[in-house]
């Protein structure tokens, strides 16, 4: 019953510049090294994946009106999940975490479109995280639908337009990503063409042309 993440992993590598948020510079050098953690357990490194989860509750802790580190610290516990041997703790672990990032979805306030954390607005990374798991988990936990309930929730936003092309490289990865799983293929290359028009030389940018 291994949760099936491995597409998961890549979503958040790309490093963003700009304004932090709220101005905290403690709160965004702790959420880079948690996130460092974050990014070795999506490759794979299980060795991490409990310090990630620990690093990210911390945050949450000293930071609760934050819903970005909610959003990761529930996807770390779906990691939590994936790496776990006994079948009811992979299932406990996840189901934690999804409820975790439905959480910090809830929280989202108009003013989370203005706040940044890397150059990226809190409310869209923060849907990011819970559009990628969601996506990403096996079907079983019932919450491919609310992926694409995100995904609408994202595309809606007055601040994905504004965010940094690089970012919404991902979201349309991640749409165009769906769009295939539902195997809507004129769906999937509108989206893979979004990638190129914005961002071009980017991340995604070449995956987008093969698949087109």
């Amino acid at each position: 019953m291994k949760l099936k993440l491995s597409l998961f992993i890549g979503v958040f590598v790309i490093a963003l510049v700009g304004n932090s948020w709220a101005a905290d510079k403690t709160s965004e050098t702790l959420f880079k090294k948690a996130f460092q953690l974050f990014d070795q357990s999506l490759a794979g490194d299980d060795s991490v994946t409990e310090k990630a989860l620990e690093s990210f509750k911390t945050l949450s802790r000293t930071y609760p009106d934050n819903p970005l580190f909610l959003a990761y610290q529930g996807s770390c516990n779906t990691l939590v999940g994936r790496d776990a041997w006994m079948p009811w703790n992979k299932m406990d672990y996840t189901e934690k975490g999804l409820d975790m990032i439905g959480k910090a979805l809830r929280m989202l306030k108009p003013k989370h479109d203005q706040e940044t954390i890397r150059g990226a607005p809190i409310s869209v990374e923060t849907r990011l995280v819970a559009l990628s798991t969601f996506s990403e988990v096996p079907k079983f936990f019932h919450h491919f639908e609310k992926a694409k309930a995100v995904l609408k929730a994202l595309f809606q936003s007055p601040a994905f337009g504004a965010s940094p092309p690089a970012l919404q490289a991902q979201v349309y990865w991640r749409a165009a990503k769906i769009a295939r799983m539902e195997n809507k293929r004129a769906e999937e290359s509108k989206y893979l063409r979004k990638i190129l028009e914005i961002d071009p030389n980017g991340q995604f940018a070449q995956a987008a042309r093969q698949r087109l």
